[in-house]
């Protein structure tokens, strides 16, 4: 398997990471050849000094608006490290692969040696456990990808293992700011003459922050979940639309 950096971002208010993050420092270890942390400044302070001792960290203004900004910042953090090849995830994604299943992480570290972009996502097993509200808007976006590439994926989690030179072309040009970068990052790629991959992981699944560790999502019964949802999903249409023209 050649050396990964992960490039993570970390959003955690209540420190619902502070647990979980010395049990699988370990592991982490294990896993890669080091772990850079783009942190949002309303993270805990005890996350913070607690990733601190997993790598190198820098710290990114709190919002929505800006997520796609601060994952390209990581992905440039980690590309400081010299590695060969990186993966980028949420930090709470990571952590729960950890847990479930480091060994189908390893696979997919390893697997698909000459992809540079292998876009990571929930298998059939896994998607099919998701909220509601997760499954029926995130497949309208999967749809239009597919679409698009002929490609089947699941686009929406944001789990990317990149080759140093697509990360490098992401970080110089990739001009998402949003959560949207989920769709941007592959197809501005693929533009660039980058391979594309995808692969599925039986351990992946969702929960928000809040909700980290809880053995079910609770949030569909929320309006106002749906709502942004859907807002996110059309995001992710607007980002999808500037490559129509490759098509």
């Amino acid at each position: 398997m050649p050396p990964t950096v992960l490039a993570a971002t970390i959003h955690d208010p209540t420190g619902r990471l502070v647990e979980a993050v010395p049990s699988l420092a370990a592991r982490f270890g294990e896993a890669f050849a080091g772990v850079v942390c783009n942190i949002s400044d309303q993270t805990h302070p005890e996350v913070v000094r607690l990733a601190r001792a997993l790598g190198p960290v820098m710290l990114h203004p709190t919002g929505l608006a800006t997520v796609g900004r601060a994952r390209r910042e990581a992905v440039a953090l980690a590309l400081e490290q010299g590695a060969p090849q990186l993966l980028y995830s949420d930090f709470d994604h990571l952590c729960r692969w950890l847990e479930g299943d480091p060994g189908e992480l390893a696979a997919l570290l390893s697997g698909q040696p000459g992809v540079d972009v292998l876009i990571i996502g929930r298998s059939a097993r896994a998607l099919a456990a998701e909220p509601a509200r997760l499954r029926e808007t995130e497949a309208l976006v999967n749809r239009v990808y597919a679409m698009m590439t002929g490609r089947a994926a699941d686009l929406m989690f944001a789990v990317r293992r990149l080759s140093r030179p697509a990360a490098a072309a992401i970080v110089a040009q990739s001009q998402v700011d949003t959560l949207a970068s989920d769709a941007d990052w592959p197809l501005l790629a693929e533009r660039l003459g980058f391979s594309i991959g995808t692969a599925a992981s039986d351990a992946l699944y969702y929960r928000t922050m809040d909700e980290y560790g809880a053995p079910a999502d609770s949030g569909d019964g929320d309006p106002g979940n749906w709502i942004a949802r859907l807002e996110l999903a059309a995001l992710h249409a607007g980002a999808m639309r500037a490559y129509l023209a490759d098509r």
